[in-house]
Order: structure tokens, then C-alpha cells, then sequence
């Protein structure tokens, strides 16, 4: 049995094992969610960057994203975020593919995946995230919360996991 250490603190705490697309969307919308003020969401992930995963991680050019670029936006308020995210940046750059004959721009994954880390970015800036470098090796049941043991040594309480 583990000893649970608090390592978050004494705010309530939601524990998010991975920190691919699903991971960081999930840690995202719930740091925008006012309902969730005054809670920690620590993310484990041992990559150096949130959102990417193995899916958008990929510097492969011809893995692009299989849908639309219009309707990939990771904010359901804003549906054009994506493409005002792509605009900006003079994206996509140096890459004739991703413009398809029906006009619809399908970008490297790997593109997709910069733009999930630098929407969750200010978020981690500012602490509403905790982004934890490692792989969770152990989980357990501890009367209404769980301890999370990370293989880098961090030890934590949650009240919610996912």
C-alpha cells in the first residue's frame, strides 16, 4: 500500500494520466471552466510538451490531420479557433500538400500538435496546470481520493482522476 503524501496541496485536485490530445483538451477545458476555480489539475506526461502525443508528435510531412482544418478547433466557443491560430502564424508554411483539390487545408500533425501545446501553454504559465514529466507507474483507491505515484518519485493525492 502506498503512503499518500499530499504533493498538490490542500485544494482539491483532479489527476490526468497522459498528456497527449485527449489529455490536455480534458486539462484545458477544465481550466477554463469557472465551476473548476480553486482546483488543481495536474497532468502526468513525460513528454516535454502537452497536446502532442504520439498522433501529433509526428515530423512526418505526409501525416496530416484527416479532417478539415476548419473543423478542428479544440474550442467548442470558437470554432474558427484553429484556422485564426494557422492565419496568424503564416501557416501552413513551405507546404503545397496541405492545401487539397476540394480547397479544404489538412496541415501536418505534427502542426496540429504545436497548436494544442500553445493553447494549454498559459495555462501551465500561470499555474492552473501542473505538467508532471513522468509516466504514472502506480494508482490507488484511498478511502474518497486516489495516490498517484509518478516514476520520476512525485507522490500525490487526487480527488478526481482521469
Amino acid at each position: 500500500m502506498m503512503d499518500a503524501v499530499d504533493h498538490y496541496s490542500t485544494r482539491p485536485t483532479v489527476a490526468i494520466i497522459g498528456g497527449g490530445f485527449t489529455g490536455a483538451v480534458v486539462a484545458t477545458h477544465l481550466a477554463r471552466d469557472r465551476a473548476m476555480d480553486g482546483w488543481q489539475i495536474a497532468v502526468f506526461e513525460p513528454r516535454e510538451r502537452l497536446g502532442c502525443g504520439l498522433a501529433y508528435d509526428t515530423a512526418e510531412p505526409a501525416h496530416r490531420v484527416n479532417v478539415p482544418a476548419a473543423r478542428m478547433s479544440i474550442d467548442p466557443d470558437n470554432p474558427e479557433h484553429f484556422m485564426r491560430w494557422l492565419e496568424l502564424r503564416g501557416e501552413p508554411r513551405d507546404d503545397p500538400e496541405a492545401l487539397a483539390r476540394d480547397g479544404h487545408l489538412y496541415p501536418a500533425r505534427q502542426l496540429f500538435g504545436r497548436y494544442v501545446a500553445e493553447t494549454i501553454a498559459p495555462f501551465l504559465e500561470h499555474g492552473r496546470i501542473a505538467h508532471h514529466r513522468e509516466r504514472v507507474i502506480a494508482v490507488e483507491r484511498q478511502g474518497a481520493a486516489w495516490a498517484v505515484r509518478g516514476a520520476g518519485g512525485t507522490l500525490g493525492r487526487a480527488d478526481v482522476l482521469v
